[in-house]
Order: C-alpha cells, then sequence, then structure tokens
C-alpha cells in the first residue's frame, strides 16, 4: 500500500505591533513540521515592530510578507497569495493571540484537502480552560450575536459562522469566494465569508475533536479583562451595517437599520455597565462606529455581493455569470482503470486552459471498494478532490457527482477511460450558454489499434451518429454531457439505482430532463477519445453489448411507465419487437455469411442479440452487465 501523502498547509498570521505574542505563540514543532509554511504579514505599525518581524520570521523560517496597515481581511489575502506562490492549497488562519497544536493544524489542512468546499474551525478554549468558541450564530435579522451551532445551518433565525482567529479553508473555496472582503478592515470579515460561503453552498464545519488555545484580547488594549478596546466598539458597530448593506434589500435591510441602536447598545455592552465610567474612551468609540454604520444608509447597494458573491437572502442568479465566475465540475466516476484515469487526468489541464473565463474544478468518484483510484489522484498535479463511493453501481456513483457539486453552476461529466479532445468543454459551455439547454451532450469518438477484427468495424457497435450543432435529442449517454445542475435540481433528477449494475441509467436520466421539460441539445464540436482496450474488440463482447443495449432499453422504458395498464402495453409491444427482431437479425446474418457480405452478417448478429434482450427484459430479467464478483 503506499504511503498516505502528508498535506502541505500554510498558517497565515497578520500582525500588528510587537509579535512577542507570536513568536511564542507559534511553537518549534510547527516550524519543524516539513508539510508547514508559517506566513507571518506584518500590518505596519512603527519601524521597530517590522524589524522585530522581519528578524523574527527570518530566525524562525517563516514567510514575512510586509503589508501596509489595511485590516486583517487584506493581510490573510496577501499572505494566501504568498503561500501559493510557494505551491501551497490548505490555508489557516491563526490570530497572534492564539495558540495551534500541529496535530490541529494538520487535521485542519487535511480536512480542507479532502473537502475543498468546506470552512472549518476547531473548539477554542482561553487559557484558563474556558470555553471560548464552540461555533457562533448571528440573527438574520438583527445582527445579535450568540454562541452555539446549528448542525446544518437551517435555522430560519439564526445563521451559523467561523471564527477567523483559526479558519481553515482551500485554494478553491478561495477563489470560489474572491478572498476576504478587505472593507470590514477589521471584525466581521469572518461572518460575511461565512456566510457568502454558505450561501454558495459551502459547507461550515465546527470540529469538536480539536482544540485551540485563544486569550482573546491579547491583541488589545483595555483597562479589564471584560472591558475591550475602542477598536473592538468602533469596528464592530461600524461593521454590523457594512454587512447589512452588503447581504440584505428591501425591507431586511430597513428592519437591519431599526435594531441598530438596540444592537450597538448590546456591543457596548459586552465590557460591562461600569465602563461608562472607567473607560470613556470604549463609550466614545461605540459612538462613533454608530456614526460611521449610519453613513451606509447613503451608501447604493451594490448590485452584487462583494466579489461577486450571492446575497444572504437571495435566489439563485438568473444567469451565474452575471454575478460571478461560471463555476464548473468535471465528474469522473471510476472503477479499477488507474492507468486510464491517470492519462485522463493529465489531459484535462489543456483542455480546462481553453476556458479561461470560469473556474474549473475536477471531482474523481471512486466507485472500487478497495479505493484503486486514491495513489492515482492524490499524485497528479491537477489536484482532483477524491472521494469514495463504497455502493456498488454506477448510478450510485453519478449520484455522488450531484451531492458533491452543489455550489457548481454545470457539471461536466467524462468517463475514466477517456480523453477530451481540444475544444470539448468550452464548446459545450458555448451552446449552454447560447440556449440556456438543461443539458448539452458531445461526440465520442471510438479509436482502435492496428489489426481489429473487420468484423468489429462492420457491426456498427462503435458508431455514433453526427448532427448538427443545437440539435434537440430524446435522450443521449453520460460518456461526454454537461448538466446544469440548478434545472436538474429543479427536475428532481437522480440516476435510477437498481440501473446502477445493468447500464441504461444516463438512458433513464435524460429521457426524464427531457419528459419533465427540460431541453437536451447536441453539440457536434465537442469531442471525446475513447481508445477501445483489446477485451472489447471480441464478437462475443460485442453480441453481448447489443444483449445488454436491447434488455436495458426495455427496463428504462418499462419504470418510464406511468401505469400498469402502460407497462402491460409495453411489454406486449417489446415481445413482438423483441421476436421481430430475432427472426430478422438472424435471417439477415446468414444472409451475410452466404454471400460473404461482412456488413450484412455482422449487423444481423446485433439485431439478433438485441432482439434476445429485449425479450428477456419484457419478461422480467434485467441483465447486469457489469455486475461484480
Amino acid at each position: 500500500m503506499a504511503a498516505q501523502r502528508t498535506t502541505g498547509y500554510a498558517v497565515i498570521i497578520v500582525n500588528y505591533g510587537d509579535p512577542a505574542l507570536v513568536a511564542g505563540n507559534i511553537g518549534p514543532e510547527v516550524d519543524a513540521d516539513d508539510g508547514a509554511l508559517v506566513v507571518l504579514v506584518d500590518n505596519f505599525h512603527s519601524q521597530e515592530a517590522r524589524a522585530s518581524a522581519a528578524a523574527l520570521s527570518a530566525e524562525r523560517g517563516w514567510l514575512f510578507v510586509a503589508a501596509a496597515n489595511d485590516g486583517f481581511g487584506a493581510g490573510v489575502n496577501l499572505g494566501v497569495a504568498a503561500a501559493r506562490r510557494r505551491g501551497h492549497h490548505a490555508f489557516i488562519t491563526v490570530n497572534p493571540d492564539a495558540i495551534a497544536p500541529r496535530a490541529v493544524l494538520r487535521e485542519l489542512a487535511r480536512h480542507v484537502d479532502a473537502d475543498p468546499l468546506a470552512l472549518v474551525s476547531p473548539f477554542m478554549d482561553t487559557g484558563d480552560g474556558e470555553p471560548h468558541f464552540r461555533g457562533a450564530r448571528m440573527h438574520r435579522r438583527t445582527g445579535q450575536m450568540r454562541s452555539g451551532w446549528s448542525e446544518f445551518d437551517d435555522d430560519p433565525e439564526w445563521a451559523n459562522w467561523l471564527s477567523g482567529a483559526c479558519l481553515a479553508f482551500s485554494a478553491r473555496a478561495f477563489d470560489l469566494l474572491g478572498g476576504f472582503d478587505e472593507d470590514y478592515f477589521l471584525y466581521w470579515e469572518d461572518v460575511d465569508i461565512s456566510r457568502r460561503a454558505a450561501e454558495q453552498g459551502m459547507r461550515l464545519e465546527i470540529r469538536p475533536d480539536l482544540l485551540v488555545i485563544h486569550d482573546e484580547g491579547g491583541t488589545q488594549e483595555a483597562g479589564s479583562s471584560r472591558t475591550k478596546s475602542p477598536t473592538y466598539y468602533f469596528y464592530n458597530i461600524r461593521n454590523r451595517m457594512l454587512f447589512g448593506r452588503r447581504h440584505l434589500r428591501g425591507r431586511r435591510w430597513a428592519g437591519w437599520v431599526a435594531a441598530s441602536p438596540r444592537q450597538s447598545t448590546r456591543i457596548w455592552m459586552r465590557g460591562g455597565r461600569k465602563q461608562a465610567l472607567t473607560e470613556p474612551k470604549g463609550l466614545l468609540a461605540a459612538a462613533r462606529g454608530l456614526l460611521a454604520g449610519a453613513a451606509q444608509l447613503l451608501r447604493r447597494p451594490p448590485a452584487t455581493t462583494p466579489r461577486g458573491t450571492a446575497p444572504m437572502h437571495g435566489a439563485r442568479a438568473s444567469g451565474p455569470e452575471e454575478a460571478r465566475p461560471l463555476r464548473i465540475t468535471v465528474a469522473i466516476p471510476s472503477y479499477r482503470r488507474p492507468a486510464r484515469l491517470a492519462a485522463l487526468l493529465a489531459a484535462l489541464p489543456e483542455r480546462i486552459a481553453e476556458t479561461p473565463d470560469v473556474v474549473v474544478d475536477v471531482l474523481v468518484i471512486d466507485n472500487d471498494p478497495a479505493g484503486s483510484a486514491r495513489d492515482t489522484v492524490t499524485s497528479s498535479p491537477l489536484e482532483p478532490r477524491y472521494v469514495h463511493e463504497t455502493t456498488p453501481g454506477i448510478s450510485a456513483a453519478r449520484n455522488r457527482a450531484l451531492d458533491e457539486c452543489r455550489t457548481s453552476d454545470l457539471l461536466a461529466f467524462l468517463d475514466d477511460d477517456e480523453i477530451p479532445r481540444t475544444g470539448w468543454l468550452s464548446s459545450l459551455v458555448d451552446v449552454w450558454r447560447h440556449h440556456r439547454a438543461a443539458a448539452v451532450a458531445g461526440r465520442l469518438v471510438s479509436v482502435f489499434e492496428e489489426g481489429t477484427d473487420p468484423w468489429m468495424i462492420a457491426s456498427g457497435t462503435f458508431y455514433r451518429r453526427q448532427r448538427p450543432t443545437g440539435t434537440p435529442l430524446p435522450a443521449a449517454s453520460t460518456a461526454n454531457l454537461l448538466l446544469d445542475l440548478a434545472q436538474v435540481q429543479d427536475l428532481g433528477l437522480r440516476f435510477e439505482g437498481s440501473l446502477g449494475l445493468s447500464g441504461g441509467e444516463d438512458t433513464m436520466f435524460t429521457k426524464q430532463l427531457v419528459q419533465r421539460g427540460g431541453t437536451l441539445l447536441w453539440c457536434n464540436e465537442s469531442e471525446v477519445e475513447d481508445t477501445v482496450v483489446p477485451s472489447r474488440l471480441t464478437r462475443e463482447w460485442a453480441t453481448q453489448r447489443a444483449f445488454s443495449a436491447g434488455n436495458g432499453l426495455v427496463h428504462v422504458n418499462l419504470r418510464l411507465a406511468h401505469t400498469s395498464t402502460h407497462r402491460l402495453a409495453l411489454r406486449g409491444r417489446y415481445l413482438l419487437g423483441g421476436t421481430a427482431r430475432v427472426t430478422a437479425g438472424l435471417a439477415r446474418h446468414h444472409y451475410g455469411r452466404a454471400r460473404r457480405h461482412l456488413g450484412h452478417d455482422a449487423r444481423g448478429m446485433r439485431t439478433f442479440h438485441r432482439g434476445r434482450g429485449m425479450l428477456a427484459g419484457a419478461r422480467g430479467h434485467l441483465y447486469e452487465e457489469y455486475a461484480r464478483p
């Protein structure tokens, strides 16, 4: 068994002032971790502090990034950019006043490496052992904060958010979100990125099994352990209004504004009642924050939320590319073909580069219980996402793809033994953009080795008909298929599980798509190449495939029948049709043999076996071509 790959990760620390706190909180075990890169982003405070931060970084082997004092979000964005230039793709923000053990950092990195569309935080305690962060929630109408967590983030009143004091995310998630919004400067930027992620279908996850020590206030200047700094009051109150302006419209925005005096008082009261006398600067800062927040009333709401993401309470945009880059997932179900899968993954970067205006990610669904595709995926420079679907059958693998791609706009299916040709994806996307079809199907071009039996070529087993681009189809294969995921979801489509080992699940899926009102179009310019392996170039395999095709057709249409009367009529029809094909096919085969006409010989034999498959299906037999030992 191959050794498990150690996930590399970058720890992003945004520092302001004396870096002594960081020096003490980042232990030598992190420095010694070969997979770790500590990035110290120094927001300018003074020349002395900057010199100390640079010297500390040089001494500890950290990556030093000098930054203007543009705030936490801007600092994180700079740190991520610097780490990516070093080749890192998993990132963890850690506050200067937080202590995160190496084991915790490694597990957070492993989590987002395995699930790139998740944002993850650990539990946090204070240095005294008191619970500090166990997940947090924000009232959707007022912005009031509360500790706690909703497992599925589906509470109608309270929305989850994760703390930026220790937050893990992948490069893919960062790109889809556009990074942290730099307008917040300090506080609420983690609330904002959490809500943007949730509204795009990403997962917000809290890890109770991981613990970080966070003595909040270590970077604050206040008179007591409870009292907050004037900076805390100003930006929390100001940014609450900024968040509302970013995410809310109409009555929701009006309600948010109306709640501002009370919620601003709540924020100030986090420091206790006595602070009005002991720390008057805090009260003045709170008042200034309220005035600064009120300035949002004079600003027009953005046409889209920051960095092109969906509004917090909005529906899916009618055209995704109008609000943000189009997101496409290339899904590859795989079963025990690691060499072919490796060739496909090696070919994809060039094809993906042909669509520079979209964000493309790759998902491999390994349907082998032994996980034979894992090593191929982890060793690929493309860094695809890997999921292991142990339920046997192609339907389970394809449904897993649908479940894993909820944040994407489009899903492009490829088989693991195919190689896409030039223009494969860009052509599919062009047709989709022009017609807004629910699905677009492209060509599958079979390539044969030299010396292939001429009978196989003459049989038409691998013949695929060409059509003008834009031609509507009644059904299609998933070998080269682009799906509009919003329309698929609206139509309530899934792949039929009972056909997972027999085939025909893609025919049934696309037939249902058309029957329920979706449009399925042909794209003749999109081509994927299938080099046919020798085991499929035998007459035995061709006749077996013909039997399977006839059998699968019957079962698909029987499952699509809405009444028992209709199913009974179909059985009768296929009994007659199967009998006719058996008779005609056998006659044509013998005619071809007698006349030494290879085409009649081979096609007659295929027709004969297709008829046999139809007869078996009409009698209730389901042939499982892909049955497993």
